[in-house]
């Protein structure tokens, strides 16, 4: 079962049916659903039975909201909705209640219906890198810190600066609740933590060039579109791709035999180089420039971290893509959309 199909939960819907596994698909409108079997990397599994099937799940932080769902001849749960991005507008008197406890509960809600359930053997949690990195850490300081998958977990409490602050803190309080619960209620299932870093890449269900401008695909291109902007971000990117193959993977008692955390994140202990985005930019997609597409004279400054995913890239044997790659992989989508609306009008 994967819940939620969004940026990260669409791409791993489909890379565990590529890996041969039945998936049973969480969503929270029936319009996401046909969204997703009307993509192409769907369609070619259509064809072969009942391996895709879905069940509405309007709120999963609402209690008991997967308690039936887990009952339908489930076995795994892959758990990626929880927010790798937030909304900025959020205000200070709401970071408990908008960002923060959403994340708890639909933690919670996962856990516990899967102690329900004898049949449930793993549990897989898309967590973040924000959740083992301080808030300051990761765009604030420029502190070189370095993490591994046994990083500390931060012990964060209000008042909190901002609202990826909270979001920071969320994470963090997500996996001590995942460690508490697992200590308390030592259950049949064994839990694994995916840590990724700051996830670039295409998004096949954006139809339209506005529906890019979301999540962290928005952060990466307000640069590349000329914007300035003075919010750091960590130095530390990974490709959607690898990130969707590491939750199917993650899936195989003989690949990961115990609950363990894993930090997803390319470029080894030196990191993306951002500044390759806009000299990419310049070499490549020029025409685009001139078309006022992307820009060249953005901005965007970087809190250089250490983040060490070596584990993951030997456990899982991928090798994480190379940030070239996610980067043009986000802009020819971009470019591909743009030109499609350009002549429609």
């Amino acid at each position: 079962m994967v819940v939620n199909s969004g940026f990260v939960g669409f791409r791993t819907v489909v890379s565990t049916l590529n890996a041969g596994y039945r998936v049973l698909a969480a969503v929270t409108r029936k319009e996401d659903a046909d969204q997703i079997l009307s993509a192409q990397s769907i369609k070619r599994f259509l064809n072969l039975g009942d391996n895709l099937t879905f069940v509405t799940i309007p709120d999963i932080a609402a209690e008991g909201a997967l308690v039936e769902a887990v009952k339908k001849d489930v076995q795994y749960i892959i758990h990626t909705d929880i927010p790798l991005t937030v909304n900025s507008s959020i205000t200070l008197d709401h970071f408990e209640s908008q960002i923060i406890q959403p994340i708890l509960r639909g933690t919670n809600n996962v856990l516990s219906a899967a102690l329900s359930t004898p049949k449930i053997t793993r549990v897989v949690m898309t967590a973040s890198l924000m959740g083992i990195a301080p808030y300051p850490q990761l765009f604030v300081l420029e502190s070189f810190a370095h993490f591994t998958d046994t990083s500390p977990i931060p012990s964060p409490s209000s008042p909190y600066q901002n609202a990826l602050d909270a979001l920071c803190a969320g994470h963090a309080k997500s996996l001590s609740a995942t460690n508490m619960f697992l200590v308390k209620n030592k259950p049949h299932f064994t839990v694994i933590n995916l840590m990724p870093s700051f996830i670039i890449g295409h998004s096949e269900l954006a139809k339209k060039s506005k529906d890019l401008n979301t999540g962290s695909n928005q952060q990466t291109l307000r640069h590349l579109r000329g914007e300035k902007v003075s919010t750091r971000l960590p130095s530390q990117t990974v490709y959607i791709d690898d990130v969707a193959e590491a939750h199917a993977l993650s899936l195989s008692t003989e690949k990961v035999a115990q609950t363990q955390n894993f930090l997803l994140s390319s470029g080894g202990l030196v990191g993306s180089a951002w500044y390759r985005a806009l000299e990419i930019v310049k070499k490549d997609y020029m025409d685009q420039v001139k078309r006022g597409w992307l820009a060249l004279d953005g901005e965007q400054p970087i809190n250089r971290v250490i983040a060490d995913a070596g584990k993951a890239e030997k456990v899982f044997g991928i090798k994480f893509a190379e940030f070239d790659k996610q980067i043009r992989s986000l802009l020819d989508q971009w470019v591909q959309l743009k030109t499609k609306e350009a002549k429609l009008d």
